[in-house]
């Protein structure tokens, strides 16, 4: 069906059960930039009739900003080291940020694109198919949530002392 697994919402979701706000804010952005890179958007112009494929830079950082948020505002009442957890907060992430990119690419196409960011149909079906798409990654995403809970402590996230303050962590001295 239409409906496809995606793996930086737990990827994205897992940095911001155990990565700091400010560092989980920033992975959103590389993911953002990294999204808005490998999707490029066929733009057409009157001066140049060929259409071209163009990066546009923004929508997809948004989203994943707005992806990122609400894990960081629910890892409280998780309890980070079940991997359901990881699917729930990659199933949130992937929906939060379905919602704000199809809202932004509406605002960008009621005065710049002839065309949607999210190409042809309606928003309310694009938002479907991404909230479906969300699902099957919160389920599809428990293997891989298992594979990053095994590499937790290459990730070097702190996890002792007081929240997040520099220089504490597991098996360091200060």
């Amino acid at each position: 069906g239409p409906f496809a697994p995606r793996l930086w919402p737990v990827l994205l979701a897992f940095c911001a059960m155990y990565a700091s706000r400010e560092s989980t804010l920033w992975a959103a952005l590389v993911t953002g930039l990294w999204l808005d890179a490998a999707h490029a958007t066929v733009v057409a112009s009157a001066a140049d009739p060929v259409p071209s494929a163009v990066p546009i830079i923004g929508p997809h950082v948004l989203a994943c900003l707005a992806g990122a948020w609400p894990v960081l505002e629910l890892r409280a009442a998780l309890y980070r080291r079940n991997v359901l957890a990881i699917a729930f907060a990659a199933g949130t992430c992937a929906a939060a940020s379905a919602l704000a990119f199809v809202a932004l690419a509406g605002i960008r196409a009621a005065y710049a694109d002839a065309v949607p960011l999210w190409g042809t149909g309606s928003g309310a079906a694009a938002v479907g198919i991404d909230l479906g798409s969300a699902l099957y990654t919160a389920v599809l995403g428990l293997l891989p949530a298992r594979l990053l809970h095994e590499t937790l402590p290459a990730w070097d996230f702190a996890t002792a002392g007081p929240r997040f303050s520099p220089g504490v962590r597991i098996g360091r001295d200060p």
